[in-house]
């Protein structure tokens, strides 16, 4: 029983740094332009240090550059320009406390005393104080420690003062777009969403109840990964408010910010399948029926995710989770009435058909109809799922419902809001439309 429990243990931990490893070059990958680009802005602000002012070693301007500009795409003016004045003011007194007086306990004492308050007085933005406080140390012990206190506290200030203005430059320059990033996430969440639940089918078709317990570690690190997606959407949709260039992004930030609170559905659901299916593989060993179902929906979910990360329509991957809703028939995969397991999991992997269906552009009530035996349900009368997450995408949204197992007549939309209509072909009643889009 202990080795089983350690075991579990290594499993989990091994699966969480898995995932902490792919999360981890998913944002190295993010950061390769943006960081290239800084590293260049920063050498040009030493070389014009070093042109103009005739500074053999003028260190403090690309460490300015790199600290207004960052490795990240979504470069704020605002924030580059509070960097900058928190520093070029953190070295300008830092420089003269050196270059005066020395560098010693009593120094730092002062440094820390007033520098912050300085900041606060500066600007209200914590960035502003920060920067004044610790470059203020950092310049005022360089300058003693380097042997150059006889040396001139204003190169320095213009050194950052220079590193500051090629840092808002850059950022003024170089193209940006804002939904890179909160996209980059969603897609990236939606991939472990895939891959959570297509190990999930294999352990419950082989009924490795361990190997199951181990995908909580997984699951965590989802967790981590929609929470840094919300960050920076967040940040993105700050962006967006204020920013007249960024007015052509909100619809798409509208939408991820949609897509998002589906995947953290998702990421419930998944939580609740992992635990379930764990205990029930222990009680009655595979279960490979609902394993299929599981394989299935998560080819699905990896579909979509490529079509978010690309931000192309998911067409087919709509038409595809469409079929796989209609054959999630919960009275076929319980041939025994008393088999409540798999009735169970059946239930929850419709919910995550739902919501990926939500991903694809469909309302919850669109959604929910395109199930198997949703009985007398009509989409078109349901109420419960009538603002927010629950209605269509602006996006990829139509107003052709999928079929309905028995309902007849479905509501047909105008013909410029169809996607069938989109590729200039007539949607049949009753099927899903199709674009190429």
């Amino acid at each position: 029983m202990i080795e089983a429990v350690d075991g579990s243990f290594w499993f989990r931990w091994k699966s969480y740094i898995v995932a902490q490893f792919r999360q981890g070059w998913t944002r190295v990958a993010g950061a390769v332009v943006p960081n290239t680009q800084t590293a260049v802005f920063a050498t040009l602000s030493w070389l014009l240090c070093r042109s103009l002012l005739d500074d053999p070693n003028p260190i403090f301007a690309p460490i300015v550059t790199f600290l207004c500009m960052g490795f990240s795409r979504n470069r704020e003016p605002r924030k580059v320009i509070e960097i900058g004045l928190g520093t070029s003011t953190g070295v300008l007194i830092g420089g003269l406390i050196g270059h005066y007086s020395g560098f010693s306990a009593w120094q730092l004492l002062a440094l820390l005393l007033v520098t912050p308050l300085i900041g606060r007085f500066i600007h209200r933005s914590d960035l502003v104080t920060f920067q004044t406080a610790i470059n203020s140390i950092v310049v005022a012990g360089m300058m003693v420690s380097s042997g150059v206190a006889g040396s001139s506290p204003l190169d320095r200030w213009l050194n950052a003062l220079i590193g500051a203005g090629v840092a808002l430059v850059g950022t003024a320059i170089l193209p940006t777009n804002i939904v890179t990033r909160p996209r980059r996430y969603v897609a990236y969440s939606l991939g472990e969403a895939s891959r959570i639940l297509r190990q999930l089918g294999k352990h419950v078709d082989g009924g490795d109840a361990n190997a199951i317990a181990a995908l909580r570690g997984r699951l965590i690190s989802m967790r981590e990964s929609l929470n840094d997606a919300i960050r920076a959407l967040g940040s993105a949709q700050e962006t967006a408010a204020i920013s007249p260039v960024a007015i052509g992004s909100r619809a798409e930030l509208a939408e991820l910010d949609r897509m998002l609170e589906l995947t953290e559905r998702l990421h419930v659901t998944l939580s609740m399948m992992q635990r379930q299916a764990r205990g029930m593989v222990r009680e009655v060993g595979p279960m490979p029926g609902i394993a299929a179902m599981m394989r299935q929906t998560a080819d699905r979910l990896e579909e979509v995710g490529i079509g978010v990360g690309s931000w192309q329509r998911p067409t087919q991957a709509r038409d595809a989770t469409v079929e796989l809703a209609a054959t999630l028939r919960p009275a076929e995969m319980v041939s025994d009435p008393g088999d409540w397991r798999n009735a169970t999991l059946m239930s929850l992997l419709r919910a995550i058909v739902v919501d990926l269906l939500g991903l694809t552009g469909l309302s919850a009530a669109q959604a929910r109809s395109a199930l198997a035996d949703t009985g007398d349900y009509n989409p078109q009368t349901d109420e419960d799922a009538a603002s927010g997450v629950d209605l269509a995408s602006n996006v990829w949204g139509t107003d052709v419902l999928p079929a309905v197992g028995g309902l007849a007549d479905q509501q047909e939309a105008p013909p410029e809001s169809t996607d069938s209509q989109a590729n200039g072909e007539a949607a049949a009643p009753g099927e899903a439309p199709s674009s190429s889009r």
